[in-house]
This record gives structure tokens, C-alpha cells and sequence, in this order.
């Protein structure tokens, strides 16, 4: 079983040591540093090969989004899983043109951080279902482009009749993220019932 090392960057420490608990429990995971410092950080992820870096959006003296291309450019193969207490959009963040891996709020629950480091380690990109997706009265988004990749994958599996249990066990989600993600997909695109949502989206083409 492969062992994935992993480096939290917060300069919040006691949120960091809860996220640390979580990390330790995990299996396939182990915990290589935790650090409130942005200055050092890119030698304590050469130092330690980690495979996963937990980034806050503040970690002084730098913004977590603006190390971000750095890096991936300086580590490839590095797995970035954002978090934050702001919404994508409190900060004009586009989720679009994120090149992050993972984008997770604080105010979410531990089920929501597992599901994230599990998609991480499957090589897929995880959005915070809380997620917030605003539509701006100016410009017009097609219906389709409201929607995110994992998204698309979820009404996939609707379309195949398959049940939240059945679509949580295929994409290594627990079964209240994907019903989350139903609820919020519902939201964007103002479906009241499975019916409505497969007539909206037939012409969706496949994620």
C-alpha cells in the first residue's frame, strides 16, 4: 500500500493540529510537517518529498494563491489542496482557472477534508461542495459551464440510474458529499426532481 507524505501549511497551529489528527488516522497517509511560516516552505517541501501540501490562503508573509504557480512549477507531481475561509468568489477567484488540485472551506466538516485527501490520492480535482457559485447579472453562463467537472460526472451516474450509495462508492465519496453535490446541482440549474434534471441536461455532453 502506498504511503503519501503530506505538509500543512497554516499559520493558524491549533486548526492545523486538528487537520494533523485527521492526516494520522488515515492509512495511507502520513504526516511529514506542519508549518505557519510561507518563507521556508518551498525547502520544507524538498526536504521532505511530500506528495500533498494542505496550503492556507494566508500563509505570511505570502497569499496561498499567488505561491500556487510556484509551486507547481517548482514541483510538478505536488498535489495542492487549498483551504480557506473565504468563498471562491469573496476573493474574484475564478474555480475555472484554478490550477490548484483542491479547494476546501474551513467551515466544512472533517467528512469533506477525508473525501478531499481521498480524491487527491486518486489523482482526481476536489471542490468543497459548500462551494458557493455565484452568477453575475452581466454576464450570461450557459447552463453547462455552471456546472463542475465532478458535477457532470454525478448526473452521469443519475442518467445510469445509479443511487447516491452507488454513486459515492464508484468516485470514492462518502454518500453525504454526494448528496450535497445533488443538492447543489439542483440549485444551479433549478431542477425540482431526477425527471427535471435528465431533460435539462440531455444535451450535456459527457464529463
Amino acid at each position: 500500500m502506498k504511503v503519501y507524505r503530506v505538509g500543512i501549511a497554516d499559520d493558524h497551529l491549533l486548526f492545523a493540529e486538528g487537520i494533523s489528527n485527521i492526516i494520522q488516522q488515515q492509512p495511507t497517509l502520513e504526516l511529514a510537517f506542519i508549518t505557519g511560516d510561507g518563507k521556508n516552505l518551498v525547502e520544507l517541501i524538498a526536504q521532505h518529498a511530500i506528495q500533498i501540501l494542505l496550503l492556507d490562503i494566508k500563509i505570511p508573509p505570502f497569499n496561498g494563491l499567488e505561491l500556487l504557480p510556484n509551486l507547481k512549477a517548482h514541483f510538478p507531481h505536488l498535489k495542492v489542496m487549498m483551504i480557506s475561509m473565504y468563498q471562491p468568489t469573496d476573493i474574484q477567484l475564478d474555480i475555472k482557472q484554478f490550477i490548484g488540485d483542491a479547494y476546501v472551506l474551513k467551515i466544512s466538516g472533517r467528512e469533506i477534508l477525508e473525501d478531499a485527501l481521498q480524491a487527491l490520492v486518486n489523482d482526481q480535482q476536489y471542490f468543497d461542495p459548500n462551494i458557493v457559485y455565484k452568477k453575475r447579472s452581466t454576464e450570461h453562463i450557459s447552463e453547462e459551464l455552471k456546472l463542475t467537472k465532478r458535477e457532470k460526472e454525478i448526473i452521469a451516474l443519475i442518467a445510469a440510474g445509479k443511487t447516491s450509495k452507488e454513486i459515492a462508492t464508484q468516485l470514492y465519496l462518502s454518500e453525504l458529499t454526494v448528496k450535497t453535490h445533488r443538492k447543489n446541482i439542483s440549485e444551479k440549474l433549478g431542477t425540482k426532481s431526477i425527471a427535471d434534471l435528465l431533460t435539462k441536461t440531455m444535451h450535456f455532453n459527457n464529463p
